[in-house]
Order: structure tokens, then C-alpha cells, then sequence
């Protein structure tokens, strides 16, 4: 329910504090007998016994408060608190206004329904205005500090601080106070998405790549898997490749994500270029059982110096294992090779991949087979090339089959530690925190993602799970609220700058 509690506190100055208590000390003092016992004491010389003890325990409270004033231990001021509730129904603005009274008075306060003052008692809740709805009498800054709201629901940044823009989307809450959730904390938008299968995780990534096209000159990269950000992908036209197949191969009529190709020879006539692909080619050699010694590293380096002299359409897989000297390199090398297994992705005469802003790349198939370390390692190494200043945000969905390879955590530890540089942004999602906890990047994780998002987990009261949800910086209370979160429905946002 809206509503509006504002409190105005008119402060007095010691001299005119002191002169509002010493009357109020003389009004109260002077109750403590009645006329007709000071009449009676006059006549029959004789001092009453019965007294108002009620007005001389008042009496000697404001001599307390004439104390504390002296002392300077606090100041009064004249407080006129205020809560507001309205509708476009007069019925139903009533009903707000009596559960409004209805809480305040279990707290034990007193409120009153405004009725010929609301006016007045509106225009003394707006900031500025101090002549209207003045209350008295004077209340004590201790007091005062007891009941003002000075504290409230974390709402998220008003913008992000990052892109000097508007948050990334806004999110809502149990409460009256949407959340306004950006991905940056300072400079580093780096962000974990951990939860068990099915509690929403997908399409949380999904909602966050949409929304964050928001962002001048934005571009996107996402490894997929399972096809949920497909639809997501398309809709803000861009390109969904299915490097494995298995999607496209049950819709075959469908064009998108069927046409993937990859040439990761095509750019080594540029030396730095040359330099990445042995590396690369040395690492797709090292998984076939062949030691990179210096005489192999020699026969390899000199077949891409041959092959950066031939046209662009040769600059292929096949045309390097043509051009080595060693036939156990050519073996190794063939299944990579058309009419091998993994030729159809990257022996390419020709890249079809595009070049559209938002880029998404379909795992499902691809992961588990002998091509995908050497594929990821490709596509890592083109969006790096790719990453020019412009805001990017690189979405990593599964990201348990990216910690089960050595080759993939060591790349998401480097993107981690320097793509911030490079205004980019890694979201690793994962199903759950024990895939991060027993890997070695674990540091790596903790210390460069200031942004986490924890999915409902009704297990995670149980006490293997709650350490190591401890483990993450959360405490028992935060625990508590992800067991209890609704699945599909709910997150739990853990940042720098507050929880919510």
C-alpha cells in the first residue's frame, strides 16, 4: 500500500525552549491542589494531604526536561509527524486510512483521522511549509530521534553510475519500493547468477540482455544453452547460432543458426593473428596427444607463414595440414579438416558468423564433444576483437561446463581480471555455488563479481549448503530469505552497496 509518513521538527533555540518548559513545570505544579483545597488550606492553616500525584509527576518531568535542556544534552523542538494515504476511491482511500491507524495504534501511539485540518495537515507535510499544522507542546530531540523514519528499504542506485544512465530495469518487490538494479558497482559490472535448475535463471539472463540494449551503442554475446535466449536473441535481431546442431537439426526448416561456419585462419596475415592461431593450433594439438616440442612448434609455425601468402579463401584448416611436414601433425589435425567431425565448423573457406550487435551461440550440442574447447577458444578470441570501448555484456548461461574445462575457467579468470578496461561486463551463471567453491578461480570469483544474484533454494537452510552460502558473504537472516523465496518469482540481490 502507498503511503507517505513525513515528520517535521520546528527547532527552538535554548532561551525560548527554556521559557515553554518553565511554563509548562508552573501549569502543572499549580494542578496539584485544587482551588478548594487552597481555600481550605488558608482558612484552617493546615496543608492538605491529598495532592494530584498525576500533575506533580508531570511537573517533575518538565523539571527533568529544564535539566537536560541546562546540560545541553538535548534540544525541543516542536515535531508534527504525518502519514499520508490516498486513492482514486474515497471507499477505499477510508480503508487505507483505518489500517494505517490500526498499526500505528498496536505500536501504542495515538493518531487522529484528520478531518476539518486536512488541509492544513497536508500542507505541514510537504517540505517548506512551517506555519501550517503546528503540534504542540515541545518534544525532545531524543524523542524526536526515537521516531523519525531516518532509515528505509534499499531501492538500488537511481542510475548507473558507470554509463551516467538509467538503471538497467526496475524490479518488483514484496513492498511498496521497486527496486532499481544496475550491474555496475563503480566501474566493474561484473555479476554471479547462482541457483538450482528451473528457479528462473534463464530468463532473468534473458530479461537483463534485453534490457540492456538500452544502452548507447550496447552489443552482446551470450553462450546459450538449452535455446532459452533464443527467442530473446531474435527479437532484437540478432544473430543465434547453433554450434552444435542439435537444436537446428530438429527444425530443420528454420534458417537461423543453421548456416554457422567458422575460418580461424583467415586473419594470419597479420602477425599477431599468426602468433594467437599456433597457440591455438598448439592447444587443439596438445588434446590429440601430441607434445608441442620445439621441432613441432617449428614444422607448425612455418606451415602459417606458407599459408598467410595464400588468398583468403585458402587460408583454411585443410590448406595448413596440406602445407605441414609432419605426418603425425596432419593426423591430429584431420578431424578438424572437412570430412572430419568437426570440419563442418572450422574449416570454412568463408566465415559466416555476422557481425550483428547482439550474438548469441547455442552450446548444448557442442559441449561434451571433441570440437569444443577448440571452437570457444575461437569465438573468446574474436570477441575479444571485437570489444572497442562500446558498453558490452558478455553473458556466460551454465557456466558449471565452463569450470569442468581448464582451458574455459583460466579465460573466464583473464575476462574477470581485464575486460573491465574494455567497458565489458561478464554475467556467469551457474546452477549452483558448489561448482564455483571446488574450482580453482574461486578468488577470482569472489573478488571480481561486486554484483550476485542468489535464485530461490529451499535447500539452503541445510548446513553443507548454508557454509557454503556463508562462504559468499551471506549471513544466516539472508540465508533464511533464498529458502523462503518463491521460485520463478523471486531473487535475492547481493552488492556492495546494500542487499535487497
Amino acid at each position: 500500500m502507498p503511503y507517505r509518513w513525513s515528520t517535521r521538527a520546528i527547532l527552538l533555540d535554548k532561551t525560548d525552549a527554556t521559557k515553554v518548559l518553565t511554563k509548562i513545570r508552573r501549569q502543572w505544579f499549580a494542578k496539584r491542589k485544587s482551588i478548594a483545597a487552597i481555600v481550605r488550606e488558608v482558612m484552617t492553616n493546615d496543608a492538605s494531604v491529598l495532592v494530584d500525584n498525576d500533575a506533580a509527576n508531570k511537573a517533575a518531568d518538565a523539571d527533568l526536561a529544564l535539566q537536560s535542556l541546562g546540560a545541553d544534552d538535548v534540544g525541543q523542538a516542536y515535531i508534527t509527524a504525518t502519514v499520508t494515504v490516498w486513492d482514486g476511491s474515497a471507499s477505499i482511500a477510508a480503508e487505507k486510512l483505518r489500517l494505517v491507524e490500526k498499526i500505528i495504534q498496536g505500536r501504542d501511539f495515538t493518531c487522529m483521522a484528520e478531518s476539518l485540518n486536512a488541509v492544513e495537515a497536508w500542507l505541514g507535510s510537504l517540505p517548506g511549509h512551517v506555519y501550517a499544522n503546528v503540534r504542540q507542546p515541545p518534544v525532545s530531540t531524543l524523542n524526536l530521534a526515537h521516531m523519525i523514519p531516518l532509515s528505509a528499504v534499499w531501492a538500488g542506485p537511481e542510475q548507473d553510475g558507470h554509463f551516467k544512465a538509467a538503471p538497467l530495469f526496475y524490479g518488483k518487490t514484496a513492498g511498496a519500493t521497486p527496486f532499481r538494479f544496475s550491474l555496475h558497482v563503480g566501474d566493474v559490472g561484473h555479476t554471479l547468477i547462482a541457483g538450482p535448475t528451473g528457479a528462473g535463471k534463464s530468463v532473468l539472463l534473458a530479461l537483463m540482455a534485453l534490457q540492456f540494449r538500452r544502452y548507447m551503442g550496447a552489443q552482446i554475446f551470450a553462450f546459450d544453452f538449452g535455446g532459452s535466449m533464443r527467442a530473446a536473441a531474435l527479437g532484437m535481431g540478432g544473430d543465434w547460432h547453433d554450434l552444435g546442431g542439435g537444436l537446428t537439426d530438429d527444425h530443420p526448416s528454420e534458417e537461423q543458426g543453421s548456416s554457422v561456419s567458422l575460418q580461424p585462419l583467415a586473419g594470419i596475415d597479420d602477425p599477431d593473428e599468426r602468433k594467437w592461431a599456433s597457440e591455438w593450433l598448439g592447444q587443439i594439438l596438445a588434446e590429440e596427444g601430441i607434445t608441442l616440442t620445439p621441432d613441432v612448434k617449428a614444422y607448425l609455425w612455418s606451415a602459417l607463414n606458407s599459408l598467410a601468402s595464400s588468398p583468403f579463401h585458402e587460408r583454411t584448416i585443410s590448406g595448413l595440414v596440406a602445407l605441414l611436414q609432419s605426418n603425425a601433425l596432419k593426423q591430429a589435425l584431420a578431424p578438424y579438416c572437412l570430412g572430419g567431425p568437426y570440419g563442418r565448423l572450422l574449416d570454412a573457406d568463408a566465415e559466416r558468423l555476422g557481425d550483428a550487435n547482439v550474438v548469441v551461440f547455442e552450446t548444448e550440442g557442442l559441449i561434451g564433444s571433441g570440437a569444443a574447447s577448440s571452437v570457444l577458444s575461437y569465438l573468446f578470441h574474436r570477441i575479444e576483437g571485437r570489444l572497442d570501448g562500446r558498453p558490452t555484456l558478455l553473458v556466460i548461461d551454465e557456466g558449471w561446463l565452463v569450470l569442468d574445462d581448464g582451458n574455459f575457467s583460466g579465460q573466464l579468470r583473464e575476462w574477470l581480471k581485464t575486460l573491465r578496461k574494455k567497458n565489458a561486463s561478464v554475467i556467469f551463471a551457474t546452477q549452483s555455488l558448489s561448482d564455483i567453491a571446488n574450482s580453482p578461480i574461486v578468488p577470482a570469483v569472489v573478488e571480481s563479481c561486486p554484483t550476485r544474484i542468489f535464485l530461490p533454494n529451499e535447500r539452503a537452510i541445510e548446513p553443507q549448503i548454508m557454509a557454503i552460502y556463508r562462504d559468499f558473504g551471506l549471513n544466516n537472516r539472508q540465508i533464511a530469505i533464498i529458502a523462503r523465496a518463491a521460485s520463478k518469482r523471486e531473487y535475492y540481490c547481493q552488492t556492495q552497496r546494500g542487499n535487497r
